[in-house]
């Protein structure tokens, strides 16, 4: 019996921090709007995780191996970076987006498929450019909108937008290494 009431006491506990987080937040900005942003942020790295492990798996051809490695580790950055959204959206109480077919409609970067030639690796380095570049973008934008707001959620996006920014230069620099 003991236990279980000491299994009480800490989910209580951890409700009431929640909570407490909670209200901290909702005094500066609608919790709501902050979990909307939080899940376009989900869905994106959900749709580029899906874009790269796909495309890590498709390319084929001179000078592939080293894409295809940067991919499937950027692509598992991603993945990352979409369960950090997720934790945030239910810490505040949300639910990350459900429906896997909705991502692309939630982002606000969308999905590239692979270039329908595997061998073409220019265009399809220019599609990560570019979803990296329409996440800084977002991120950027979401840094500068919690900053006075909702702390938690400005770092999270500060954090992953610097991530960003080092994976749109090492793709620049892979995009400048490719033959003509």
């Amino acid at each position: 019996m003991l236990i279980n009431d000491i299994i009480k006491y800490e989910t209580d506990l951890k409700m009431l921090m929640g909570k407490k987080g909670i209200e901290i937040v909702a005094a500066k900005i609608d919790v709501n709007e902050v979990i909307a942003d939080l899940n376009k942020a989900y869905a994106d790295e959900w749709c580029a995780h899906y874009q790269y492990w796909l495309a890590a798996h498709w390319v084929s051809g001179l000078n592939a191996d080293p894409v295809s490695s940067r991919l499937t580790t950027q692509s598992a950055d991603e993945l990352m970076h979409a369960q950090r959204f997720a934790n945030r959206i239910i810490e505040l109480g949300g639910e990350p987006e459900m429906d896997f077919a909705s991502l692309p409609k939630v982002g606000g970067c969308g999905y590239k498929a692979p270039p329908k030639e595997p061998g073409n690796l220019k265009q399809l380095i220019q599609d990560v450019i570019d979803a990296e570049r329409c996440a800084i973008g977002y991120y950027n934008k979401m840094t500068e909108k919690y900053r006075d707001k909702d702390y938690v959620t400005h770092e999270l996006f500060k954090t992953v937008l610097l991530d960003e920014v080092s994976d749109e230069d090492e793709w620049e620099d892979l995009l400048a290494q490719q033959p003509n």
